[in-house]
């Protein structure tokens, strides 16, 4: 797990500063096994991290400090590389950037080794070659080793930020990004008064130079959080909107609010042109946090939102808070399932890991118990863990009158386990799978009576932790299973 932090207790044993990077490990329980933090005395924070050959880690973040563990700032603000061995101890670290502020976003690993990381800069000096006005997309290409291979600015006469990049299949990539220049090397036609920017993508070729641009939006804020390339050779992105017009349709609040947006989802074929595009929301606001490619040709759309109407029909926060907001879409855009996470404190969806076609761990922050959150709070803000394995929840006209039901005896279990199950009212037909936490199935069994019991020999298989699922025709009920040595 790779966070941020300010603290210097509880679960956090060291801070070096105002802000450090913190990189720890956790079991299938989610229990701490060891942990290190990262940075100076001033600001550190995270983006990305990648596990390398040797099982180290490589972290990308961003650094406003001159000592502890940073050496090499080139001024206000830079990117940051930091490696580790396995254990998270620090091997080497590399700041790459100018003598103003340089904001890291994301980093992936590169075609032909090594890795590509974007941000944006506002420095024309140090590593920074070129700057086109107030604010340019960055693009950094960097060895296994750290080593700056070649940088490459993108951007107008105004203020343009980059925040995303997908390696392509045919060996490039594609970039997110902000742009509010009408002029200059990378520019949006930005079409109404109030079209402060829009959002953009730039298809670069191995080396950085771009094969085609286009803008995407309306006539108010569209800001490019995410994108994906898709199996088929087009791509995906999500943003945030505030705009009613232009290529945004069914914006939910009331538009040339500054303080109301919808996330926006547009799918896009291989040139560009717009698929389908939907805006996600209610009459609030709804805050993007991760967008990412289901195993079925779908998308999975995390972040947050204190709507309580539009499209927000699922558990409500109390008035003017923010509640965590998970939505599946299908291939086409239409709403598959959604649901609120959290408690009726702010909390927020940052990140996702997808185990299997339902089964899901997903990051994000809370501040207080009750609802989905049962914690050992820390302070003002925690980190918040959530693992999901049944989704089909949120489809309520699929759900029979009566729900199934299935328990596991003995749990934990050593030698056999026994599962009871009894299904809806009027259906004889079911599945029970049992799956590994990373959502390897270790076996499956046709039941074919309305209730009973299924024994299973769980002699040679690993002590840990396991899951069980009953599905049917529109319904599925799971459990955790432990098998203990």
């Amino acid at each position: 797990m790779l966070a941020g932090t300010h603290s210097d207790n509880g679960d956090v044993l060291y801070n070096h500063g105002d802000g450090d990077i913190w990189l720890y490990k956790i079991s299938l329980d989610g229990t701490i096994m060891w942990q290190n933090t990262y940075g100076g005395s001033a600001t550190e924070m995270p983006r990305q991290f990648f596990k390398t050959g040797d099982s180290g880690f490589l972290i990308f973040g961003n650094t406003e400090s001159s000592d502890g563990d940073v050496s090499g700032l080139h001024g206000g603000g830079d990117f940051w590389l930091v490696r580790t061995d396995s254990l998270g101890n620090l091997l080497w670290q590399k700041c790459l950037g100018g003598s103003n502020n340089d904001r890291p976003e994301q980093m992936i690993p590169a075609h032909d080794g090594g890795y590509i990381g974007i941000g944006s800069t506002c420095s024309d000096d140090g590593d920074i070659s070129h700057l086109y006005g107030a604010w340019d997309a960055w693009v950094v290409r960097v060895s296994e080793e750290g080593t700056l291979l070649w940088e490459k600015t993108y951007g107008g006469s105004g203020q343009d930020y980059g925040s995303s990049i997908t390696a392509t299949a045919d060996g490039g990539y594609m970039l997110g990004a902000t742009i509010s220049s009408t002029t200059g090397y990378v520019n949006c036609e930005l079409t109404g008064l109030n079209d402060i920017c829009d959002a953009s993508l730039i298809k670069i070729d191995s080396l950085g130079e771009i094969e085609w641009q286009q803008c995407y939006g309306g006539s108010d804020y569209d800001a490019l959080i995410q994108i994906k390339q898709t199996t088929e050779g087009g791509y995906v992105f999500m943003a945030t909107t505030r705009s009613t017009d232009g290529d945004v349709s069914g914006f939910h609040g009331p538009g040339g609010d500054g303080n109301k947006s919808d996330l926006w989802v547009v799918k896009l074929d291989a040139s560009g042109t717009i698929a389908w595009q939907r805006c996600l929301g209610g009459y609030e606001n709804e805050q993007p946090g991760f967008l990412a490619l289901h195993p079925d040709g779908g998308y999975l759309i995390g972040g947050n939102s204190n709507s309580t109407e539009g499209d927000i029909n699922c558990n409500a926060s109390l008035p003017g808070t923010y509640t965590g907001w998970l939505v599946k879409l299908d291939a086409s855009g239409e709403i598959a399932w959604q649901r609120c996470l959290g408690s009726q404190v702010n909390n927020s969806l940052t990140a996702i890991h997808i185990l299997g076609q339902e089964h899901y761990l997903i990051g994000g922050g809370t501040r207080a118990n009750g609802g989905d959150v049962d914690c050992d709070l820390k302070g003002q803000t925690d980190i918040w863990l959530v693992e999901l394995m049944d989704t089909l929840t949120g489809i309520q006209a699929a759900v029979p009158a009566t729900t199934p039901d299935i328990t596991a005896r003995p749990n934990p279990a050593k030698h056999w386990v026994s599962f009871t199950y009894e299904l809806p009212m009027g259906m004889s037909q079911a599945v029970l799978e049992v799956a590994d936490a990373t959502g390897r199935l270790l076996g499956s069994e046709k039941l074919n009576n309305n209730k009973g019991q299924s024994l299973w020999d769980i002699r040679g298989i690993s002590a840990g932790v396991y899951y069980y699922k009953l599905t049917g025709n529109g319904f599925a009920k799971s459990g955790k299973l432990v098998i203990v040595e």
